[in-house]
């Protein structure tokens, strides 16, 4: 009887309904052979099913044919696959977000990122650069993968080799053929992800070398490229969240030293990468999803037809120069020929203002006429007792002058000379003598050779004689203070020895009279520099170069040397006329003026050169000096806003307290730094970093500011746009999960301090997985932005409305009075998400269910609101959809799962 008992109750246990295990298949992308990559990671999935009570992971080793395959017809629950690859799987299949990125393990140190290397065999000593891999033979394991072909072909574009023109592809279907293809000799180089080389026998790694090899530290591989994010690991949309969170930490709780994680020969997982990268060399590239050839637009019309705009613009710019060069010679002519009339009319009254008389001697007629000007020295004024004979002619002159005169014009007479010039005292008609040039040249002589007729100039030198006598007068005194000068001054003879030196030359160079000039270095010991420091020989000495080339030669700068010590020289040298000086020379001693001068060199080529714009004013604010710097970030030239006042560039964003403060912080503390506004020359607002110090004398007054800026615009826009990217959904505008949870949390604080209430709406859409898959993504993308908008304008001022993922969407109600204040809100939701949406010719049609908790009847904090109110959405899904439901107003048996939880 027992016996019959024990049977029945296993009978009875095998009845009872067993509890479901959940099937999650983990499609995994085949780099290596198949059985290989099995090998490697069924562990983890192993692992990853131990991890899960519920579920089981099951492992499928697919190429991107089949993955795709499977994805199609909803065959995978969880993808492991290339970066490359997930951006051509995000483009076609519904996914999540990335869970964990894959940490590689190598030579005991570990890599979250992965990257190209190019390989040759060891002896084609001919491959060393990339441009060597122009029109060589490449093997590749597809033009898909991410490290096996698009890193390497991204570096060998920007290199300027186009991989699909100037080289010859050949596609071997993994990393493994690529090596075999290479030892084989099939193939002059190939390209093969991080990792691979690493992973082959020590004998086999001998054999290869690595082409643009990459020093990276940290990183624990060869590789030949920039470095991308490690292999994500993804789920679909249809894995519960639940599953999704253990999945995730079950990744991030994986350690290096477990079976999973070697026999996988990673280190582990870490949080998800930005494969942004990843995307802008798909770009580049042209990969899928990025392989669509653009529409039409101007950029391309100016890409193929600019140069040619370019060339008939500049040759029209041409035309016009030339034309516009032409009239303006035109106009030159004219101007030179009125300008030639009007020159001669000058001459004229030049020649009757200078006072310089004019006379022609006609010796066969004894006759010599004069102008009117020539009477003046002689004291009359218009009254001249000519014309003159030759006797009459010597009553005219002092005796011995006229002598002089005669002896003159008989050498001229002779054919000795054309020209005539002698100095003669005429005598004044008041008595004395008045001193005058006279000047003259033949003009014609006869057959014989005789003078037939001559002319000339006779001008008044009074009062130069004056001068003459007063320069003698002066000449003992100038010696004094040539003596006393500072600067060296050395007269030498024809031969080149020291005359006269002054005591500042004895002084500076040991000169001494009877010394000869080029050997007074020399004697001193010092050794003669050029300015680049080399020797400069005594042909290049200012003395010598006066004296060969006969005239003056002024600042020959000389460096001194004798031992530690060093002196600078300008040096000057003219050569006279004297009878006992044939050179003087002058030494000035610009030692200080020359390390002064370093010092300024300095300072102005930091000025110039400085990436900050600097702007110098004085104490009123009137720009003084700018650096180019300044004209590149304002747009203003420097001549421009020199002598200006600097509020010019103030940008009117600042009130004028702002400005005060500058200058009370400049007064007190003399300096001031901050980011502040500013205004180019075009009007457009900039942000600039903004340094202003205080510029004192040595009385303790300001008398100049210096303003250091540099332009920070491009670094706040990207700050802004981060933020946005942080804060707001990419699809439809709205907050994200981390704006939601902030302003949620605000919410709640404003209600414990006012009172009140605030609501909390989880709605998810009926029927959006039909619409993507009848109408595709682009036009569920367009539904859930149109959504977006019209759910928001049913929403306050004050509330917030955010997207959580896929279709599910989360609205906070702030500031509710009571219970029942949300009612209203959620019938216009409902609405607006039942009402149809026309895109082109194809009407859409989507409800929504709408989940209500509010705070604090139905929850304590944040997250217990947030499942609440998803809750209340599923009871409304349940009860027929297109509707909304309270959690305050569920059965118990809708409870049942949250009171579970509590």
């Amino acid at each position: 009887m027992s016996r019959h008992r024990l049977a029945l109750l296993l009978f009875c246990l095998l009845a009872l309904p067993a509890r479901a295990e959940q099937l999650l298949t983990l499609g995994v992308f085949a780099y290596r052979p198949k059985p290989m990559m099995v090998t490697m990671y069924q562990p983890l999935a192993d692992y990853l099913s131990a991890q899960l009570p519920d579920a089981r992971v099951r492992l499928l080793v697919l190429d991107q044919d089949e993955m795709e395959t499977e994805l199609s017809r909803n065959g995978l629950d969880l993808v492991f696959t290339n970066p490359s690859h997930y951006l051509l799987l995000r483009s076609h299949n519904a996914l999540t977000g990335v869970l964990a990125t894959k940490i590689s393990r190598e030579q005991g140190r570990a890599a979250s990122a992965l990257g190209g290397v190019i390989l040759a065999r060891r002896d084609r000593t001919e491959l060393t650069t990339l441009e060597d891999l122009r029109h060589r033979h490449i093997a590749i394991p597809g033009t898909r993968f991410l490290g096996g072909y698009q890193t390497q072909a991204l570096e060998l574009l920007e290199a300027g080799i186009r991989p699909e023109k100037d080289t010859t592809l050949t596609v071997v279907g993994g990393h493994d053929g690529v090596i075999a293809t290479l030892l084989e000799g099939r193939a002059d180089a190939g390209f093969v992800r991080t990792g691979i080389l690493e992973s082959l026998p020590e004998e086999q790694q001998r054999q290869f070398r690595v082409i643009n090899a990459q020093s990276l530290p940290g990183f624990p591989y060869a590789v030949s490229t920039r470095l991308y994010p490690e292999w994500p690991f993804l789920a679909l949309p249809r894995v519960s969240m639940q599953q999704v969170r253990r999945i995730a930490s079950a990744l991030m709780a994986l350690e290096h030293n477990h079976p999973a994680a070697l026999a996988a020969g990673i280190e582990g997982f870490a949080p998800p990468g930005d494969y942004l990268p990843v995307e802008n060399l798909a770009r580049r590239l042209r990969q899928p999803p990025f392989d669509a050839e653009e529409e039409p637009s101007l950029l391309a019309l100016w890409r193929y037809y600019g140069p040619w705009l370019v060339f008939v613009c500049v040759l029209l710019l041409l035309l016009s120069l030339s034309l516009a060069a032409l009239v303006g010679k035109h106009y030159q002519v004219r101007q030179s020929r009125r300008a030639y009339r009007e020159q001669s009319r000058r001459l004229e009254e030049v020649i009757w203002g200078t006072g310089i008389g004019t006379w022609e001697w006609q010796p066969g007629r004894d006759r010599l006429d004069c102008s009117e000007q020539c009477a003046v020295p002689a004291g009359y004024s218009r009254v001249w007792p000519g014309p003159f004979s030759g006797r009459q002619l010597r009553g005219l002159f002092h005796g011995q002058d006229a002598a002089a005169l005669f002896a003159a014009w008989q050498r001229v007479q002779a054919g000795h000379g054309e020209r005539l010039e002698v100095e003669l005292r005429l005598r004044h008609r008041r008595g004395g003598y008045a001193w005058v040039l006279v000047k003259g040249r033949v003009l014609a002589r006869n057959a014989a050779g005789a003078v037939e007729r001559m002319s000339g100039t006779l001008q008044d030198i009074s009062q130069r004689k004056q001068q003459q006598a007063v320069i003698a007068d002066n000449e003992e005194r100038l010696r004094t203070i040539v003596a006393f000068l500072p600067m060296g001054i050395a007269l030498t003879d024809r031969q080149g020895l020291i005359v006269h030196c002054n005591a500042a030359a004895e002084g500076l160079l040991g000169m001494r009279p009877r010394h000869r000039l080029e050997e007074v270095y020399a004697n001193q010991g010092w050794r003669v520099l050029r300015e680049d420091g080399s020797p400069m020989p005594r042909e290049e000495f200012a003395s010598s170069r006066a004296l060969a080339e006969g005239r003056p030669v002024h600042d020959v700068v000389v460096s001194l040397q004798s031992g530690e010590e060093r002196r600078w020289l300008n040096v000057s040298a003219t050569p006279l006329g004297h009878a006992s000086y044939s050179l003087v020379v002058a030494f000035s001693d610009i030692t200080a003026q020359r390390r002064a001068d370093l010092d300024l060199r300095l300072a102005a080529s930091v000025f110039s050169h400085t990436r900050e714009a600097i702007m110098i004013t004085d104490e009123g604010g009137i720009i003084l000096d700018v650096n180019e710097s300044f004209t590149r970030i304002t747009g203003y030239g420097r001549e421009e806003v020199l002598h200006q006042e600097a509020s010019q560039l103030h940008s009117g964003r600042h009130a004028p307290a702002c400005y005060g403060e500058i200058w009370q912080a400049l007064a007190a503390h003399g300096y001031w730094q901050g980011e502040v506004w500013s205004r180019r020359r075009s009007g457009e607002q900039y942000a600039q970093m903004l340094s202003v110090s205080r510029v004192q004398d040595a009385t303790g007054h300001s008398r100049h500011f210096v303003f250091m800026f540099s332009d920070i615009t491009t670094l706040l826009d990207q700050q802004e746009k981060l933020e946005r990217i942080a804060h707001y959904d990419a699809l439809t505008g709205l907050p994200n999960r981390l704006l939601l949870a902030d302003r949620l949390q605000q919410a709640l604080a404003a209600c414990r301090r006012q009172g009140g209430a605030v609501g909390l709406v989880y709605l998810d859409l009926d029927g959006f997985k039909a619409v993507n898959d009848t109408h595709g993504h682009d036009a569920g993308d367009e539904l859930l932005r149109q959504l977006g908008a019209r759910m928001q304008q049913c929403l306050r001022e004050h509330d917030t409305l955010a997207r959580m993922g896929g279709d599910e969407f989360v609205a906070v109600l702030a500031a509710m009075q009571g219970v029942k204040d949300g009612d209203e809100v959620m019938d216009r939701l409902l609405a607006a998400a039942s009402t149809p949406i026309e895109l082109g010719e194809v009407t859409l049609r989507v409800s929504a269910s709408l989940g209500l908790a509010v705070y604090p009847a139905d929850g304590v904090d944040a997250d217990q609101l947030m499942r609440r109110a998803d809750l209340a959405m599923y009871a409304a899904k349940q009860e027929g959809k297109n509707r909304w439901q309270r959690f305050a107003g569920l059965r118990r048996e809708q409870l049942e799962y949250e009171l579970g939880e509590a």
